[in-house]
């Protein structure tokens, strides 16, 4: 959903980014690859980058490794080829792991699981549910699209700013049928390669919703004062991990948590944290694991680079 959260280099357009544009980023990069089900777009050859955001994760020397790459979940086509370095990794794992089996995304199309969480259930309406200045605001971000105030009635504030969120992503030319973890899905489909998902779209969504409804209108707000800056914010930050810059990465993504505790806490803190023990596991079999998952998961204290390194692994940067 990974990730308020969506991909993004200079120091001057870091300067500008706002906090708020950072968080919201992020959460459009967890909720992308989950919600927006696109065709795959034909990819056009560019000369492929010399590096990406890929790690070798191995108990010791010779040891069966974890290939762990980074990824934005929405991109255009003129990010492929990728470096030869995530190709090799691929070729040689014998299983894909991802934030989840792309193979469930029918259960998400078909509606049922945005329908029990993402909206109303219990009388209430998005219109009673906020402020009036933040209707306002929705309101008249919705007639720039042509769109009724009464279409997000029955929706809940994150829902609201997921799809105005999506909205701004495509606007910029980006596509979650183009994204990493797509990519990648599709190749261990054509190969015969079995895949696993960390966790499950219901629990991916499940953290959003449990978002308290004053936080949820909160980001609602920051989503709508930076959407109009937040293409040129996604194309920097696409830059950034493009060539592998973590350190970029890191200050871009994770900075903006900083008036979001919780939000970060649940959306990558805890994820993090339950992800360790498949990526454990992963280590103990007798074939590699290629590992897939939105890049502000893997930079930062609580990155899980940091928290492999704590565990004693050995890391290295491809």
């Amino acid at each position: 959903m990974g990730r308020w959260g969506k991909p993004a280099c200079s120091a001057d357009n870091r300067a500008h980014m706002t906090h708020s544009a950072r968080v919201r980023h992020l959460v459009a990069l967890f909720v992308c690859s989950a919600v927006l089900v696109v065709p795959a777009v034909a990819q056009t050859p560019q000369r492929p980058a010399t590096r990406g955001l890929l790690w070798k994760i191995q108990a010791g020397a010779g040891s069966t490794p974890v290939y762990l790459a980074g990824s934005v979940h929405a991109l255009t086509a003129d990010a492929y080829p990728l470096s030869v370095a995530f190709e090799r990794a691929f070729d040689g794992a014998g299983t894909l792991v991802e934030e989840i089996d792309l193979g469930q995304m029918d259960l998400l199309a078909g509606g049922a699981i945005m329908f029990a969480k993402g909206f109303f259930d219990d009388g209430r309406t998005f219109e009673r549910a906020v402020s009036k200045e933040t209707l306002d605001l929705v309101g008249a971000r919705l007639n720039t699209m042509g769109l009724p105030v009464a279409t997000i009635s029955p929706m809940k504030p994150w829902t609201v700013a997921m799809m105005l969120m999506a909205v701004d992503i495509q606007s910029a030319g980006f596509d979650p049928g183009l994204g990493l973890d797509k990519y990648f899905y599709d190749k261990a489909t054509r190969a015969g390669k079995p895949v696993k998902g960390l966790e499950t779209i219901e629990e991916q969504v499940d953290r959003l919703d449990r978002m308290p409804i004053a936080l949820q209108e909160k980001m609602l707000r920051s989503t709508l004062h930076d959407i109009d800056s937040g293409q040129r914010e996604l194309k920097t930050l696409v830059e950034a991990w493009r060539k592998g810059d973590s350190a970029a990465l890191e200050r871009i993504l994770l900075a903006g948590f900083k008036s979001y505790p919780d939000a970060y806490a649940s959306l990558v803190v805890e994820r993090n944290r339950n992800w360790l023990g498949p990526i454990d596991a992963c280590l103990t079999q007798r074939s590699a694991c290629f590992v897939v998952v939105g890049a502000a998961h893997l930079v930062g204290p609580d990155g899980l680079i940091t928290l492999l390194q704590r565990k004693g692994y050995r890391v290295e940067q491809q």
